[in-house]
């Protein structure tokens, strides 16, 4: 996912560029399950990398619960003078870059859309996005199906007429 920083900005939910040092900050709390959910996406000293990462953050958790859960993580860099790429890119510590079609696309989708939840002071339902953003668009998995969007009908083949209308 080559891409002016802009773009990426805005793919992460940003809206604009952040400049050195600066953070973009979202947090929701839900009273009833007792978890935070926080996100941001920060510039570092030199402009020169970006991270987005987000947690839930577990009041009490049970026995076999981390009190804090890492769900998202990535870092850009400049890939070239105009454009940045994703060095890394996990979802739930497992790294998803070049695992599928778009898999970069997808995982800022992923987190744009929670990011969205977040600002409406909603926690996100993280499966339930991981669902709906993550799902394969590939056909079969391997995409190799035909896409055209006018098929060429042959009208003897339409309802089963072989001999035309009124035969």
């Amino acid at each position: 996912m080559r891409v002016p920083l802009k773009e990426m900005m805005d793919a992460l939910g940003v809206g604009y560029i952040l400049s050195a040092y600066e953070t973009c900050p979202w947090s929701a709390y839900d009273e009833e399950k007792d978890i935070t959910c926080s996100a941001e996406v920060r510039m570092n000293n030199d402009a020169d990398e970006i991270e987005a990462e987000m947690q839930l953050l577990i009041s009490e958790p049970k026995d076999d619960e981390k009190p804090i859960e890492q769900v998202f993580y990535m870092i850009g860099r400049p890939s070239t003078q105009e454009k940045w790429d994703i060095v890394d890119i996990k979802i739930k510590g497992e790294s998803i870059k070049g695992t599928a079609a778009q898999s970069e696309e997808k995982g800022c989708s992923f987190f744009n859309a929670c990011v969205q939840e977040l600002k409406m002071g909603k926690v996100p339902d993280i499966e339930e996005i991981l669902e709906r953003e993550m799902k394969s668009n590939d056909r079969y998995g391997g995409g190799g199906g035909s896409s055209r969007k006018n098929p060429k009908i042959k009208p003897q083949q339409l309802m089963g007429m072989k001999g035309g209308m009124g035969k």
